[in-house]
């Protein structure tokens, strides 16, 4: 379930989340949940009526390995999002809706829209590891290359991109602008929106958000 103010070109990502098997909860600005989806009711216990529209450090109250208050009206996740700098990989430990402690790992992506910007977070339980262990870096444990991703998909359409289109894409999840994509890869403007354009019509999609969503789908990002 997500907030019906949500903006038009992000309605399809949110709604290819709805069904997904990994918890996933997305925030704005304000820091307040706008989706909530039926995985993360499995593991966090709230349903979508009482997640949407709350106040994310009032919903789940996270904290670290050693019992300390991360969730905060001072959210520094969305501290990065301010200064668009990229989320990394941690672990936190989240109340349930019991109020029990459930270690996770979090995986986050920013969305950035024409009201500002969305954060959606990616949520997995940590099993069986130590407090402490769960919030080591992903450095620790690094993911598959993109491109390895990209390569090995059981996807056609995936297979199509280019080492510099996974790369873009990349930056598409990670809430880069067209500008900003130019200026990391030492490209113009118009080969930046190119390569977009190209990412798109690969992926047989319609928008940037939808083609994140695809990424998100086929574990490419």
């Amino acid at each position: 379930m997500f907030r019906r103010d949500i903006e038009e070109e992000l309605v399809p990502l949110f709604r290819s989340l709805d069904a997904s098997p990994d918890a996933v909860f997305i925030t704005d600005r304000s820091n307040r949940v706008v989706f909530w989806n039926e995985a993360a009711r499995r593991v966090l216990g709230f349903d979508s009526d009482e997640a949407v529209g709350t106040l994310c450090s009032e919903l789940l109250r996270g904290t670290d390995a050693w019992g300390n208050r991360y969730c905060t009206t001072n959210c520094p996740v969305m501290n990065l999002a301010n200064r668009s700098e990229t989320v990394r990989h941690f672990g936190l430990t989240l109340e349930t809706r019991e109020r029990e402690p459930v270690m996770t790992d979090i995986n986050v992506l920013q969305l950035r829209g024409a009201d500002g910007y969305y954060l959606v977070h990616m949520v997995r339980p940590a099993g069986t590891e130590s407090r402490a262990a769960a919030v080591e870096p992903a450095a620790e444990q690094p993911p598959r290359p993109h491109l390895v991703a990209v390569r090995d998909s059981a996807d056609v359409r995936a297979r199509k991109l280019t080492g510099r289109e996974v790369e873009v894409l990349g930056m598409i999840a990670a809430g880069r602008t067209t500008p900003e994509i130019a200026e990391r890869l030492h490209i113009s403007q118009l080969t930046a929106r190119s390569h977009i354009q190209n990412i798109l019509e690969k992926l047989e999609v319609h928008s940037k958000a939808e083609a994140v969503a695809f990424a998100f789908q086929k574990n490419l990002i």
